[in-house]
């Protein structure tokens, strides 16, 4: 259960909503809130590695119940911050999350917002919105949004790519959130929630490329020392999930998972996230039956352009249904890139750093 839970709060991310626009809320009650962090952060990466997780309390000052129609992270630094995500703290969590901040210096956080315990996290502190690159205003569907009570804050995670700093310097970043919402009195706009839907990552070095991370044990210790030790965990954790060996796992450049829907939904937007050798990505409702259905087709997958994608004609989901998540890697990439070409051969697995990788499908669903 626990290495369920902390991929379900370690991702991600991406943003799921598109910009479209809003519809059935009144225009004339939405009120905009902006928020930046305390204190200006000097990212720092743990034992020689390449990447800060960092968290960071920060409260808009909400006096009343809203639904958030809107919501940007703005970074200051673009150039090395890959990725960022929103989650709403509750009150169950907000004394712990005020003890970690340290009036504003933040707390490490590799896996998720790092409050709560491991079966608590993603209900009291849920993750609502993310960033990546070529990502801007994160726009709820019209005639949707997500609930926000008065008085409770955000935590950001900021995920720092070292590797991406211009001239390898590393200066300071205070970046913010601004958010639009509306009253939840009297609102008809529905609640939006996403699914998760990971495959595990295998990819073995090249035939013409040699070393001692190229082990993929010795690259899972790698992955522990320069993130956390959970993230070796992860990558286990998700093969189990997916019904695979997580002791001796099959390399392959396609990655596959079904997971069998225990609920009923309907599915709003879809997005896909990988790092950077990542090519497609699939979801597939009921794959080989005669109610197969295409949720998500991404046939060039573009690290710099995670938007979502809003479906034309929404998809029913129903508990016992079956979605398969499918991704395909192409590992040559690597001595390629400037951020990865100079570094040590290795055998990849799923993990948050820059140089790891990630198969996951994200939807947004309304019950």
């Amino acid at each position: 259960m626990r290495i369920k839970t902390t991929l379900l709060v370690a991702v991600l991310l991406i943003s799921l909503s598109p910009s479209s626009v809003n519809g059935s809320a009144d225009q004339s009650a939405t009120k905009k809130y902006t928020v930046t962090m305390k204190k200006a952060h000097l990212p720092t990466a743990p034992n020689n590695g390449t990447d800060d997780y960092r968290c960071f309390l920060l409260d808009p000052k909400v006096n009343e119940d809203s639904v958030i129609r809107t919501i940007q992270f703005i970074p200051q630094r673009k150039n090395f911050v890959h990725h960022a995500i929103i989650f709403r703290v509750t009150d169950a969590d907000i004394p712990q999350a005020v003890g970690a901040d340290k009036n504003g210096t933040g707390w490490p956080c590799f896996g998720g917002s790092g409050l709560g315990n491991m079966l608590s996290s993603f209900v009291s502190t849920p993750w609502i919105s993310s960033w990546a690159p070529g990502r801007g205003k994160d726009i709820s569907p019209a005639g949707y949004g997500t609930p926000f009570k008065k008085g409770e804050r955000f935590v950001l995670q900021v995920h720092y790519n070292l590797l991406a700093a211009n001239g390898g310097k590393i200066q300071t970043d205070q970046s913010k959130i601004v958010m639009e919402a509306v009253p939840a009195k009297g609102t008809k706009v529905k609640q939006l929630h996403v699914e998760l839907f990971p495959a595990p990552v295998e990819l073995a070095c090249p035939a013409n490329m040699t070393g001692p991370l190229c082990d993929r044990k010795q690259s899972l210790i790698d992955l522990a020392s320069r993130t956390s030790k959970m993230s070796a965990f992860e990558s286990a954790g998700i093969n189990i999930l997916c019904g695979q060996d997580p002791f001796k796992p099959v390399p392959s450049l396609t990655s596959r998972c079904d997971k069998v829907i225990t609920s009923n939904f309907t599915i709003i937007a879809a997005a896909a996230h990988m790092h950077l050798l990542g090519r497609t990505l699939s979801l597939t409702l009921n794959p080989g039956t005669a109610s197969e259905k295409m949720i998500l087709d991404v046939k060039n997958y573009n690290f710099d352009d995670q938007s979502g994608t809003v479906l034309k004609t929404p998809v029913k989901v129903q508990a016992g249904d079956t979605i398969r998540v499918t991704c395909t890697f192409d590992p040559t990439i690597r001595q390629k890139l400037p951020e990865l070409k100079n570094l040590p051969p290795r055998y990849i697995t799923w993990g948050e750093g820059s140089s790891d990788e990630m198969c996951l499908g994200v939807i947004s669903a309304t019950k």
